[in-house]
């Protein structure tokens, strides 16, 4: 089987311009997006590149045009994106491992997670899970603030709790958050994604990291799914966050938990807003570099 074709579709954008750039690309028919990461004990840099990617047969001429139209009109609340130039070229899945080999080192998280991409050799003797993830062109590495904090909050969880019988990973990406989740005893985890590329992502991650049994990667929605879960992970926008509280209201058990991140910190109180009591009672807060993780709890009465 050849390697795969996209389209690459790059511009670098100020950090705090990420996830609108990135919903933007979403909205042309990106198949995942890629945002350049950097080590979470790290500041975040001043700007970040951000990727779509598109079939190849697409017209690069009209998603270029499209694309910096919208930056332009945006500058009014970022007028540096006036000096930012989007690019774009075909390449191939090969060529996309090759490039981003560097930016991915080995990264442990909490006491007992390790994430590894595919070329780095496993240790021989380590009591951390190792949790295989090739980046692709599916969000979810381990690497960016978002994702790190759920893995820190999933795993704190379960030693808290003990693992859930049935969790879900919302928006699953890579399926990392689900892989976590089974690594960390979950016997059955929900893993759902509306994005074809990325389940199909998730699925092969699953396969290598042994615990394809336990994870379920589906396109399902959320009122499709089979209730109860004791616990819903989802690294979404806030947005979509804001309008999934009433389903994921219905999905969650009396006392289970929530963990909702892709927060920009200064969207955290928008989101808290919509899940709140008497429905919703607020753990903790966890805040990285410009982002926010939110633990919540369904109220038990």
């Amino acid at each position: 089987m050849g390697a795969e074709r996209w389209l690459r579709v790059a511009v670098s954008v100020p950090t705090e311009a990420v996830e609108i750039v990135s919903y933007f690309l979403i909205e042309l028919g990106s198949s995942g997006i890629a945002e350049e990461e950097w080590k979470p004990d790290t500041p975040p840099p001043a700007w970040t590149l951000v990727q779509g990617f598109f079939p190849p047969d697409r017209d690069s001429g009209t998603l270029l045009a499209s694309l910096t139209n919208y930056l332009q009109g945006i500058a009014t609340e970022y007028p540096t994106l006036l000096t930012c130039i989007p690019e774009c070229e075909v390449i191939t899945s090969d060529t996309w491992q090759d490039r981003w080999k560097t930016h991915f080192p080995p990264l442990p998280v909490g006491q007992r997670l390790l994430i590894l991409p595919p070329w780095e050799v496993r240790p021989v003797q380590s009591r951390r899970e190792v949790i295989e993830i090739n980046p692709s062109m599916a969000f979810g590495t381990g690497h960016h603030a978002t994702t790190y904090t759920c893995l820190e909050v999933l795993e704190a969880l379960c030693d808290t709790y003990g693992p859930p019988a049935r969790a879900l990973d919302l928006g699953t990406g890579s399926g990392i958050l689900a892989i976590a989740l089974a690594k960390l005893g979950t016997p059955s985890v929900w893993a759902t994604d509306i994005d074809p590329s990325a389940r199909e992502e998730a699925q092969k991650n699953a396969l290598v990291n042994g615990v394809a049994t336990a994870v379920r990667i589906s396109a399902a929605s959320l009122n499709e799914l089979p209730a109860y879960f004791q616990l819903v992970v989802a690294n979404l926008f806030a947005s979509t966050l804001t309008a999934l509280c009433p389903a994921l209201t219905q999905v969650l058990t009396r006392s289970g938990h929530a963990i909702l991140s892709g927060i920009q910190s200064d969207q955290a109180e928008s989101v808290l807003q919509a899940f709140s009591a008497p429905e919703w009672m607020l753990v903790e807060r966890c805040s990285k570099d410009d982002w926010t993780t939110l633990v919540l709890r369904r109220d038990s009465d």
